[in-house]
């Protein structure tokens, strides 16, 4: 058969003539929503995109779902663009990837507000299709993640730098697009601000403190929701700060998060406890929030008038303007700016009205009068308002979340610094409970008491939520477990540099073992006069040489080798109830023994210079999984370090498929060649809401299928000599260890080490 040069081939639109318009054959009715003038453009690029997938496929799917909306928003342009990108990928075999794209267009069209947004959004797309084609499902999977932090003008920059961070290598470009490799995430903090919260974070800190005598904790914010802007917010003591908000860049950035946390400092000064919203609506939530808003700032300002030098710059609402959302941040600037003139009667009205209740402002009934009276004057006035899209103005003004109880009875409520958005820690113990599940908070390792420094207990905040499977439906319940991460409690290192001194020829013999073991990657050392076959491209230079009358190269042989350790480690330790069980009648506890073999453990790795981690976990039911980080990756085995493995204690239950998760997100950023979990237990998965003993044995075998699906290697040590049926079906046969000895674990610890590293 004979085949055509590429000019002799049909035009795609003389292809699809005969059949009508390929527009409305690919997408019915839009047609007639597209500019005369930009229909040529759109039907050449539908005819190549009708050639290039059939009417069923995934990728038509995909288009329909998108198309009308990127019409609609950016016009028919793009849409030509989107088209030919599709089909240029289909083209060149790659479908799959062409339907990400389009499935992503939704997506991203939430982040995308004209068509400049859209273009340089499909530019970027592109530009990864071609340099990075490898990674290009990745990073159409990260679309929200990305667009949400960056934007789509900052969006280029990102890619790039992700590019030449690669240095041409697939794989390492295809971990930075999918963030297993944590460079992704300190470039996406470096673009979406200069920066960083965490850097911030000591100094924010300090200023509350010093200024209003009290002491908050600073996190990070919440992923936003897509269709809302990203504020800040505060729970009680805790403030939620965003990494970077959207277009604010460099000192502007600091000024900004400094404006924001201080006028979260002014609300817990100054707001006192949450309010119930019940019976409000949302337009007079919002009214009464910025009537407190005013407030707090009024009352921080006599007290600091410098203040205001931060925080009216903010203030620029135009008087112009007649929408709800316009009118309310119109309000916003005359209360905060007394110079300010605005000729609008509702924002004279409740200038007037916030002014004359001055006296009376200790009464917070005041200004909810003040606010349900100007929500009913926006109502008269027929003006929509949307609580869904409503972000609050100025920028560095918070959410007012943490001003309202919402949906709870007011006996529930306890004090500020009590309440938690997230998670509402009860207590569960009572008198009628058994003995050993009362003196679980009480009871710490028998054979090393100390006194431990103990940290305030409404510290303890939610770190994440995890699913867990169900094996009688063959589904994860979404957003199962609450991971808490409660305050490290102190013991005075010399325990542990104690335990060490003890045994220094296990920790040396350790550390030897460990540097002798080579667990890199397989590199292929070519032209080498040994090996174990042929490497052909030098015996084929070889024999060109013979045949040219040359001495050639004896070094005909190949080779494989691991030459260097290449090779994480996170080693999780099971301390629940079970482990303050005393071996054999003597005053030796299995939890001596575990954080003993465990301190060994660390000190030699320490020693041997393996990235490691070292974590410990115990439940009290699903809504209290506490995961305690001893010693991170990047942290040193340092006195801290020590401090926090001398202060824990044992007790509670065993949710080991949560823990094995938390491990598992802990260790995959680790761009290593293996990743390995190595979990020490003493007995069945086990917590107190659960009756049926299988559910968390299948929930902790899900977890380890899961892991190993990422790359991730878990084995464990078993100390429970009933345990081998659990614990072969959670981590198969061949990745467990039964030690029938407990007392042998920290010289059989090493040994093993060594085995699954070889």
């Amino acid at each position: 058969m004979t085949q055509l040069a590429e000019a002799d081939r049909p035009d795609p639109l003389t292809l699809a003539a005969s059949a009508g318009s390929a527009t409305d054959r690919l997408l019915p009715g839009l047609t007639a929503r597209v500019p005369v003038e930009d229909r040529a453009a759109l039907e050449r690029a539908a005819a190549t995109f009708c050639v290039r997938f059939q009417p069923a496929s995934l990728q038509r799917r995909a288009l329909a779902a998108a198309a009308p909306a990127l019409l609609d928003r950016a016009g028919a342009e793009p849409l030509a663009r989107l088209l030919d990108l599709a089909s240029d990928l289909g083209r060149r075999g790659r479908g799959g990837d062409a339907t990400l794209v389009l499935a992503a267009v939704p997506r991203a069209l939430r982040w995308l507000s004209d068509a400049d947004d859209l273009s340089a959004w499909l530019a970027v797309v592109a530009d990864v299709a071609e340099r990075a084609p490898e990674s290009l499902a990745a990073f159409a999977g990260e679309t929200d993640h990305l667009l949400g932090r960056l934007g789509a003008r900052g969006l280029a920059g990102f890619v790039g730098a992700l590019i030449d961070l690669a240095a041409g290598r697939d794989d390492l470009r295809q971990a930075l697009f999918s963030f297993r490799d944590p460079r992704a995430e300190t470039l996406l903090l470096r673009e979406a601000a200069d920066v960083p919260l965490a850097r911030l974070e000591p100094r924010l800190k300090g200023l509350v403190t010093a200024l209003w005598s009290v002491e908050p904790v600073i996190r990070p914010s919440p992923a936003g929701g897509a269709q809302t802007a990203r504020r800040s917010s505060f729970d009680g003591r805790i403030l939620f700060l965003p990494d970077a908000y959207r277009g604010v860049r460099g000192e502007a950035a600091v000024t900004l998060i400094k404006a924001a946390a201080l006028h979260m400092g002014a609300h817990l000064a100054h707001s006192g406890r949450p309010r119930p919203a019940k019976a409000l609506k949302p337009l007079q939530i919002a009214l009464i929030s910025l009537l407190e808003d005013a407030r707090a700032e009024h009352l921080a300002l006599a007290q600091y008038p410098g203040l205001n030098r931060l925080w009216l710059p903010f203030h620029t609402a135009p008087a112009e303007g007649g929408t709800a959302e316009a009118l309310l941040a119109r309000l916003a600037r005359v209360l905060a700016d007394p110079d300010h003139e605005d000729p609008d009667p509702f924002v004279q009205k409740g200038r007037a009205a916030f002014r004359e209740a001055r006296d009376s402002w200790d009464d917070p009934d005041v200004l909810r009068r003040i606010g349900s009276g100007l929500g009913n004057d926006l109502g008269q006035m027929r003006l929509q308002f949307n609580s869904k899209t409503y972000a609050v103005q100025p920028l560095y003004r918070d959410d007012n979340q943490g001003l309202w109880q919402f949906d709870l009875p007011d006996q529930e409520q306890g004090a500020p610094d009590e309440i938690s958005i997230s998670v509402r820690i009860e207590q569960r113990e009572t008198q009628t409970e058994e003995p050993d599940r009362r003196r679980t908070e009480d009871g710490g390792d028998e054979v090393s008491p100390v006194r431990l420094t103990e940290a305030d207990p409404e510290a303890a905040f939610p770190l994440c939520r995890l699913p867990e499977w169900d094996a009688v439906s063959h589904r994860h319940r979404p957003d199962w477990v609450q991971v808490m991460e409660h305050p490290s409690r102190m013991a005075p290192a010399a325990i542990i540099d104690r335990l060490l001194s003890e045994r220094p020829d296990l920790v040396r013999r350790t550390s030897a073992l460990i540097r002798q073991a080579r667990a890199g990657q397989p590199v292929r050392l070519r032209r080498q006069a040994e090996g174990d076959r042929l490497d052909l491209e030098a015996a084929l230079r070889a024999r060109i040489d013979l045949a040219g009358g040359h001495a050639p190269d004896t070094r005909v042989y190949e080779t494989r080798t691991l030459n260097s350790r290449d090779l994480s480690v996170l080693v999780l330790l099971d301390i629940s109830e079970s482990t303050k069980d005393t071996i054999d009648g003597s005053p030796v506890s299995v939890f001596s023994i575990l954080r003993e073999a465990a301190a060994h453990l660390a000190a030699a790795m320490a020693e041997a210079g393996d990235p490691f981690a070292l974590a410990a976990f115990h439940s009290d039911g699903r809504e209290d999984l506490r995961y305690h980080r001893i010693k991170r990756f990047g942290e040193a085995f340092d006195t801290r370090a020590k401090a926090r493995l001398a202060g824990l204690r044992p007790g509670l239950s065993t949710r080991m498929g949560g823990a094995l998760r938390m491990a598992t997100r802990d260790i995959q950023p680790m761009a290593t060649h293996r990743r390995l979990v190595l979990i020490i237990t003493d007995g069945e998965p086990s917590d107190i809401d659960i009756s049926d003993p299988k559910h968390l044995v299948e929930d902790a075998r899900k977890a380890v299928q899961e892991a190993a699906g990422a790359g991730i290697d878990v084995f464990c040590v078993g100390l429970d000599r009933t345990g081998d049926t659990y614990l072969s079906r959670i981590f198969g046969r061949q990745n467990v260890i039964q030690i029938d000895r407990v007392t042998a674990l920290p010289d059989r610890l090493p040994k093993l080490y060594l085995r699954l590293t070889r």
